[in-house]
């Protein structure tokens, strides 16, 4: 791949690989759609074991700690993968990473669906949590580097649709298979999609990088002005040291904790709430991802309107989720169709927070070639706070009850919305 090369004044040169710039829209719009059914892809391959789960634990092939340990080791490797993948994501060509993930996961859902030790199984899905974790940093990337800024934006917003659709077709997926087989088959179906994707992901990918335009052309450009390279960069390495991006940890934590956490005990709260069946629980539950999209379209509209202020745009969608999680405390068991209303408007504003800070503050970084590290980071962190909340919100539950459990909540939302007021000046 060939490398763009930007001078800097002081302490040497800064260089940063580039991908091809795409001007055709038509080109870009095939280039988005590829990089929205990889990740709608590799949403078959990670979902299909929490749907598997109930059999393998039926089947006395797991006893439900041990399910749950399986679990817990699939997102503590997509995080710290996250982290990992999100630094190579920049070194690296970003579509060979992209087909690595997806072959690398067809293979540990394809293996998963033969080992049966406890021990084995956890190896197997770690790798798959791991291999999952090189796909969503180099997408970012891609983005940031191959198409217009307008595009972009529109692109970082639109791609959130690919893991509302992914989760409901791999349930759907799961469950068909499921029925027609069974659970070792679900592992099997997964990894022949993941494997279609990945050859499908390699070639259409080449082809489209060969529509971009020369980066040696870029580089004359540049050299033409100098000056104009170097505020470029500079305008970078300003942001890298003086964005505040250690204030937005605690904020990212918060709503990784609320955006998977808590949809995770939804259907719990609302069986032991409003003393429902467990299957008509999951079934209200399927309505968040839904919803959840218009979070990610608000928090665009958001953006713009609060100047591309990060912080402050976040204000507003914890200040949404703060409003509705103080209605579910206050409320408590007084109508369960508005307990879901409001459930929704939480995890709908958290996917708002989850667009402005996994998908639009790494493009901040673009010009220093750090967007996947920064975009793979923000994503590593919120499943910090998924792997953290999963567990202790049930001891949590089960030591204090729910209405203490949703208090924590509110307190823990408040004081996220509380560090992005304090941290605004520090994102501009």
């Amino acid at each position: 791949m060939e490398e763009k090369t930007f001078m800097r004044e002081g302490k040497g040169k800064e260089t940063m690989k580039r991908m091809r710039r795409i001007e055709s829209p038509k080109v870009a719009q095939l280039l988005f759609l590829l990089c929205w059914f990889a990740y709608f892809t590799s949403y078959i391959g990670r979902l299909n074991y929490s749907s598997a789960m109930t059999a393998m634990i039926q089947e006395a092939v797991l006893t439900k700690s041990r399910a749950g340990f399986i679990s817990m080791v699939y997102f503590f490797a997509y995080g710290i993968g996250q982290f990992c993948n999100g630094m190579l994501g920049d070194r690296f060509h970003p579509g060979k990473m992209i087909f690595t993930g997806l072959a690398i996961a067809a293979g540990a859902n394809l293996c998963m669906g033969f080992v049966s030790g406890f021990g084995a199984m956890s190896v197997v899905w770690g790798i798959n949590g791991y291999a999952q974790a090189m796909i969503w940093p180099p997408v970012i990337r891609i983005f940031a580097e191959m198409v217009s800024r307008e595009q972009k934006m529109k692109f970082c917003v639109n791609i959130v649709s690919s893991q509302v659709v992914g989760t409901l077709a791999s349930y759907l997926l799961a469950a068909v298979v499921m029925w027609l087989i069974g659970w070792r088959a679900v592992f099997g179906a997964a990894a022949i999609c993941l494997c279609v994707m990945a050859v499908i992901w390699i070639l259409g990918f080449g082809k489209i990088e060969k529509c971009g335009k020369d980066p040696e052309e870029e580089t004359a450009d540049v050299d033409n002005d100098e000056s104009t390279a170097a505020n470029t960069v500079n305008a970078g390495q300003q942001a890298w040291r003086g964005s505040g991006i250690l204030m937005v940890l605690f904020p990212v934590l918060i709503h990784g904790m609320l955006k998977d956490g808590v949809t995770t005990w939804v259907p719990t709260y609302i069986t032991e709430t409003f003393l429902t069946s467990p299957a008509f629980s999951i079934l209200v539950t399927t309505v968040l991802p839904i919803v959840n999209l218009t979070g990610a379209y608000l928090a665009q509209y958001l953006y713009q309107k609060c100047k591309k202020q990060e912080a402050v745009a976040a204000v507003w969608l914890f200040l949404i989720a703060v409003l509705a999680l103080t209605g579910i405390w206050i409320g408590k068991d007084t109508s369960m169709i508005l307990t879901i209303v409001l459930f929704a408007m939480t995890t709908a504003s958290m996917m708002g927070v989850n667009t402005i800070f996994v998908n639009f503050f790494p493009l901040r970084y673009e010009t220093i070639g750090k967007v996947s590290t920064v975009s793979g980071f923000m994503n590593g962190m919120a499943y910090v706070g998924t792997a953290v909340s999963t567990f202790t919100i049930g001891v949590l539950v089960e030591q204090k009850g729910w209405n203490v459990t949703i208090g924590s909540w509110v307190v823990m939302t408040f004081l996220a919305l509380v560090v992005c007021m304090l941290g605004r000046k520090k994102f501009s």
